[in-house]
């Protein structure tokens, strides 16, 4: 009773693994095909049946069994031959090859030829039901496998799709964002414009701007905020909306007001200790007279036909650390045909791997080097020196504008020298000027 009840259990078990198989058989002799067919019909298995190699590959390819059962000698192909073109398929079988030689050497070119499995003739049925189930548990796995590969393809595609979206959103965005940015141009009363823009992603924290406030006077700045990819993007464009000509108080003329009410408006929704630098200024084109106010940005460099200079201006925090803080602003005059260079940290703490951070002392000695170049020449210089010290990998945002003066009328000039100036909080001068 208990070994019927053994066997019982056995026969369902392997009933279980195989009732969902198909088995293509290849023997040329017919009683033993016909045999080794109701073997494998008594355990559950679909069964289809042929004579020759040839006509099994035929019958493979219209019905895709899971397992081909084939003879070793046969007319035509062999059961090795047969092996070898089986496996060459994009979903090749489960192959157990049948022969009644058992010389080691048989079994290694049956194995080499492709064959999974070898089982000698005559065999006991038991034995091809084990081999089965061994097949069954391998066949099972891979279907599986194929399962979670196409699943894994499927969700790859959707994921691809989802990418190449986004893609093409951040390069709206990115030209959307390029748009937003002054061209290098003439300004009013013969001031010009000479900017650049080199995002280290799609999208940057750095922004910036200059644009008339009236017939004889310019409002500029450049704003960085910390980071870069889309948070900073966002953040920079809203404090951009910020300072447009529409939403604050440029009329005023004082850099320093509008300062303090953007830093009191400064938002950080995530809480991410976000800042940013900016430096924002006020040029009277008439006269020269420039009123700049520093939050936390790095000093301006002073051009001229014969040197570059780092300007030693008052700075106060970034905005976004103390909402309460009140900024002030420098005044200094701009002479005839002087340069006034801003620009992000971007362009002087991108590291070399061997010499390190590239510097504002070389920053400044590029610039001095270079001082007999064009605006527009001067920072495609810079630009090139700081993609070979990078080596052409992008670190972080760079922005750079050039506000060049014209032949200024030295009467306006003098009497904005003389002239009182009640709004000025703080006056602070570049180190080459007296």
């Amino acid at each position: 009773m208990t070994s019927n009840a053994t066997h019982g259990m056995s026969t369902t078990a392997i009933q279980f693994r195989l009732d969902t198989l198909s088995v293509l058989l290849v023997e040329d002799t017919q009683s033993e095909r016909y045999f080794i067919a109701n073997l494998l019909q008594s355990m559950g298995m679909d069964v289809s049946s042929c004579a020759s190699g040839e006509e099994a590959i035929e019958l493979y390819q219209s019905h895709m069994p899971d397992i081909v059962i084939s003879d070793w000698r046969m007319p035509g192909l062999t059961g090795p031959q047969l092996c070898q073109q089986l496996k060459k398929e994009a979903l090749p079988p489960y192959i157990i090859l049948l022969t009644a030689n058992n010389q080691a050497k048989h079994m290694v070119e049956g194995i080499e030829s492709g064959a999974d499995d070898f089982l000698t003739k005559p065999f006991i049925p038991s034995i091809l039901k084990v081999r089965l189930l061994a097949a069954a548990r391998i066949v099972k796995m891979q279907q599986h496998l194929s399962d979670k590969n196409m699943a894994l393809n499927s969700a790859l595609s959707k994921e691809q799709a989802y990418l190449a979206q986004v893609q093409a959103d951040l390069d709206s965005a990115a030209r959307l964002q390029g748009s937003l940015l002054p061209a290098s141009s003439q300004l009013i009363n013969q001031w010009s414009l000479a900017a650049r823009f080199q995002p280290a992603q799609d999208l940057a924290g750095d922004i910036f701007q200059c644009f008339n406030i009236d017939d004889s006077h310019l409002g500029f700045y450049l704003l960085d905020v910390t980071g870069h990819g889309i948070a900073a993007s966002m953040q920079s464009f809203t404090l951009a909306q910020r300072l447009s000509s529409k939403s604050c108080h440029w009329d005023s003329l004082d850099p320093a007001l509008i300062v303090t009410e953007l830093n009191a408006d400064f938002e950080d929704p995530e809480n991410a200790g976000r800042f940013a630098t900016l430096i924002l200024g006020i040029a009277n084109t008439d006269s020269g007279q420039v009123r700049i106010t520093i939050a936390g940005h790095p000093q301006p460099i002073l051009l001229d036909k014969n040197s570059a200079t780092m300007m030693s201006l008052d700075s106060g925090i970034p905005l976004g650390i103390d909402s309460q803080y009140q900024y002030q602003y420098n005044s200094f005059f701009l002479r005839s045909e002087q340069h006034l260079m801003l620009y992000s940290d971007g362009l002087y703490e991108c590291q070399h791997p061997t010499y390190g951070e590239f510097g504002q002392q070389r920053l400044l000695k590029t610039c001095s080097d270079a001082h007999q170049l064009s605006p527009e020449e001067l920072l495609h210089h810079l630009s090139h020196a700081i993609e070979l010290w990078q080596q052409n990998t992008p670190q972080d945002d760079i922005s750079m504008m050039i506000i060049s003066t014209s032949n200024l009328d030295t009467t306006a000039m003098n009497a904005s020298l003389h002239h009182s100036d009640n709004k000025m909080n703080l006056q602070a001068a570049p180190r080459s000027l007296p």
